[in-house]
């Protein structure tokens, strides 16, 4: 067992109690060489980013913070392996370090960006550092930014899906969507103002193109050509929490077989129990708890089943017994405390995210391939999401909006959101 916190010295023992001296030493090492690339890193705040010549002056009010590591930003794009392989031979540190990049990457080391990795790195370990989980769960962040976007003039509209894209001239000029079943409404179109914006995959937006207008190598040409991370299952539980330990942990991850690759289909496995922090979102008494396969899932093998189907469910059973083998390492007696379950599959990562196989992501491997910035090929076309820079993880899909909303307003408002962020140059 290895106890990950979000703290420097913590972590360095951890190394040494299950790796020995050596990989604790070279952990060392690897630390001192990160240091610089992760201040490069964070020098440069995604709120001052912009994919047009303004980008000069946003960029220009941090040239103080970012002289002194200059030289480092060279390396923040190539693989973190490139890094890591300077000091680290340790075979465990190694195998770690392929873990940290893929729980957050989907990739080894060998196909991670540098960037990513230090940064999370110096987050994680810094005084005062923690991983914060939101009260209310995740639905009070999307409370949060409807919030916002009701705010300033935005509407959600709920249970209508984009159907396509709008071409004019070969400009991308509104969207074509249609209500869903059960409403009396029929399709119509919404016209953009400035603007069409989507964080769909690139896979999901190229399907929503109309095909005869585009170029000969289009957005749907390097769709297609885009390699795909692998899917989930995942294990939805509400279960009985009485006579289970005051202080039982929130997060686990299992790694069922060193030998056979991190990235191995269900070798990794996550587990998260989210009332452990906020007992509101259960019934007294009870736990919410969420394990899933970390990204590893083939999509080959749920392709063209029936929902419906005894086979379906059959396969749902045999894939999520992994899950249950890995919780019962938590909870031992988790089975008899079950009081509701849901099995999740590439199918409804597919169906209710709608999400090309249900991949987690693109496989933008490091040193060989770069994330496109908000701009396509089509004009009026921007796209946001884990399939543009900065890339995958809540994190960079966070940034990647940003960086799109500074491109559609002028360089003085996005200055003015950098002045109200008290972000210091």
């Amino acid at each position: 067992m290895f106890t990950f916190t979000a703290d420097k010295k913590s972590y360095e023992a951890e190394i040494r109690r299950v790796g020995g001296a050596r990989a604790a030493s070279e952990w060392r090492e690897l630390e001192e060489k990160m240091e610089p690339l992760a201040m490069a890193a964070m020098a440069l705040p995604a709120a001052a980013l912009r994919p047009d010549p303004g980008v000069v002056f946003t960029v220009g009010r941090f040239l103080p913070k970012i002289l002194p590591y200059l030289p480092a930003t060279k390396d923040l794009l190539a693989p973190f392996s490139d890094i890591v392989n300077q000091v680290v031979k340790d075979p465990f540190l190694k195998r770690l370090i392929d873990l940290e990049c893929f729980v957050l990457s989907g990739l080894l080391a060998d196909s991670t960006i540098t960037a990513e990795m230090v940064t999370m790195f110096k987050e994680r370990h810094r005084e005062g550092g923690s991983i914060d989980y939101p009260l209310g769960g995740g639905g009070s962040i999307i409370e949060a930014l409807v919030r916002g976007l009701e705010k300033h003039g935005g509407r959600l509209l709920l249970n209508t899906h984009v159907d396509e894209i709008i071409l004019e001239g070969g400009r991308a000029v509104g969207i074509r969507v249609r209500p869903t079943r059960g409403t009396k409404k029929n399709s119509y179109t919404i016209r953009a103002s400035k603007a069409v914006v989507s964080n769909a995959s690139t896979w999901d937006t190229a399907k929503l193109l109309p095909k005869d207008s585009l170029p000969t190598w289009s957005y749907i040409d390097r769709a297609n050509v885009t390699e795909k991370t692998d899917s989930f299952v995942h294990l939805h539980l509400g279960i009985d929490a009485t006579g289970l330990p005051s202080d039982l942990e929130c997060h686990h991850l299992v790694l069922n077989d060193w030998k056979v690759g991190v990235g191995a289909p269900q070798n990794v496995c996550l587990v998260s129990i989210p009332t452990v922090f906020d007992p509101s979102l259960a019934p007294t008494g009870c736990h919410v708890v969420h394990a899933y396969t970390a990204g590893n899932e083939p999509y080959s093998i749920w392709k063209g089943m029936d929902r419906k189907s005894p086979e379906y469910a059959a396969l749902k059973e045999e894939r999520s017994q992994v899950l249950w083998q890995t919780l019962e390492k938590v909870i031992p007696d988790i089975r008899d405390r079950v009081k509701l379950k849901l099995v999740g599959t590439p199918l409804t990562h597919e169906r209710y995210l709608r999400r090309t196989e249900g991949t987690y992501g693109p496989a933008i491997r490091a040193g060989k391939q770069s994330f496109p910035g908000p701009s396509s090929e089509i004009p009026g076309l921007l796209c946001c999401g884990d399939s543009t820079m900065p890339g995958i993880g809540v994190p960079a899909v966070a940034a990647s909006g940003m960086i799109t909303a500074n491109s559609l307003v002028p360089v003085w408002q996005q200055w003015g959101l950098l002045d109200s962020l008290d972000v210091a140059a």
